[in-house]
């Protein structure tokens, strides 16, 4: 008997330094999420894709170069072996590479609040914000530069170009882009307190938009130095704009 009710005081004091713990800790917490509801969030999305389309629409009417063949001797050291022509498939592989970063990016924020409401959804707008924010400044920072494509450089290379764009190669908007999504889901992940066990993903990502930096110049669609200028821009606003989002729960 004695031993029975020692081992049922301790019980009992077991059971009651649990409910203390659980008084102590009080009752679980929600995780956080962003205050980014459809309006005005969605709609702030909206307004600054339409800001960086319009440089795109209008490159035509907008500075970009048009010289035939361009002048290497103006060039840094780094880009000059560089100039070549065009390489097609090379350059859909980039464009393979940046779809598969800002896919995975969304595809990965909505798996992982997925029965969570509309925290997915918010999640994602933030994701979409970072990335056309990105885009953006990276159209009109083209326009600004009004730098040649590698190939203008080639010695067959003939005026006029075939497209504006041809003439609007500095920053690399295929890297900005990609590293404002890897960058942006790291910093969303920051927030949330879940970037440690996300840090595979993180890596993936930013694995992910490298490739499409280094593609970019491999294809000859851009110096290093536009990619260089690309992926510091790009992670830059891919990481501030969700520190600009208050959270609740």
């Amino acid at each position: 008997m004695g031993m029975a009710g020692g081992k049922l005081r301790s019980a009992v004091l077991c059971g009651l330094g649990a409910l203390s713990l659980a008084a102590r800790a009080g009752p679980a917490q929600t995780p956080p999420r962003f205050d980014a509801r459809l309006l005005p969030a969605g709609a702030l999305v909206a307004a600054t894709a339409a800001i960086g389309a319009v440089p795109v629409l209008f490159s035509a009417q907008l500075p970009h170069a048009t010289c035939a063949p361009c002048d290497r001797a103006g060039l840094p050291r780094l880009d000059r072996g560089t100039v070549g022509r065009l390489r097609p498939g090379v350059a859909f592989a980039g464009d393979a590479a940046l779809a598969a970063t800002a896919a995975g990016a969304a595809v990965l924020l909505w798996t992982e609040r997925r029965g969570a409401g509309g925290a997915a959804r918010e999640d994602v707008t933030v994701l979409a914000q970072s990335v056309s924010a990105a885009w953006a400044v990276t159209s009109w920072a083209k326009v600004l530069a009004h730098r040649p494509r590698p190939y203008r450089y080639a010695a067959d290379a003939t005026a006029p170009p075939a497209s504006a764009d041809d003439g609007l190669s500095f920053p690399s908007g295929h890297t900005s882009v990609a590293f404002a999504a890897a960058a942006a889901y790291w910093s969303i992940e920051s927030r949330l307190g879940r970037a440690g066990a996300r840090s595979g993903r993180i890596a993936a990502l930013v694995a992910c938009a490298a490739a499409t930096g280094a593609l970019r110049v491999v294809a000859r669609e851009h110096f290093p130095t536009d990619v260089l200028a690309g992926a510091a821009l790009g992670a830059a606003v891919g990481f501030a704009v969700p520190r600009l989002y208050s959270l609740r729960r």
